[in-house]
């Protein structure tokens, strides 16, 4: 293989390697989006703190506990998908609320989400991606 043959082919890996890591960073934001809507979505609404305290990290967890009251889970959204949406190929995304009482909220304290919001969010994200 002469060196412009080589030349040409790494150039070409280059290319492919770039279109894939592009196809996994759209993959990876999608399914991430999807899923922060699902669990603000699905999320018992009383004051709307819970909602408000759904946070995205990325490429760490967020465990921030703020004050902030979202009824209608918009705003939230609307902050993590820029989270999410500023995120590179390969980048872990962290779905997380740190409030006290979001694990008994999960495991189906309320009656408005006796099935919990995560549980039932990953097994839709799995029928639909799976």
């Amino acid at each position: 293989m002469s060196d412009n043959n080589a030349n040409d082919f790494i150039k070409e890996l280059n290319v492919a390697y770039e279109g894939a890591e592009d196809e996994v960073r759209v993959v990876t934001q999608t399914v991430a989006l999807q899923a922060l809507r699902g669990v603000v979505n699905m999320s018992p609404v009383d004051t709307g703190r819970f909602r408000g305290n759904w946070n995205v990290g990325v490429g760490q967890l967020d465990p921030l506990i703020t004050d902030k009251v979202d009824k209608s889970g918009a705003a939230t959204i609307s902050q993590g998908s820029a989270e999410i949406n500023s995120s590179k190929a390969y980048q872990v995304i962290h779905l997380t609320n740190s409030l006290p009482y979001a694990q008994k909220l999960e495991l189906g304290s309320s009656k408005q989400a006796p099935a919990g919001m995560v549980s039932v969010t990953f097994s839709n994200l799995q029928a639909q991606f799976g």
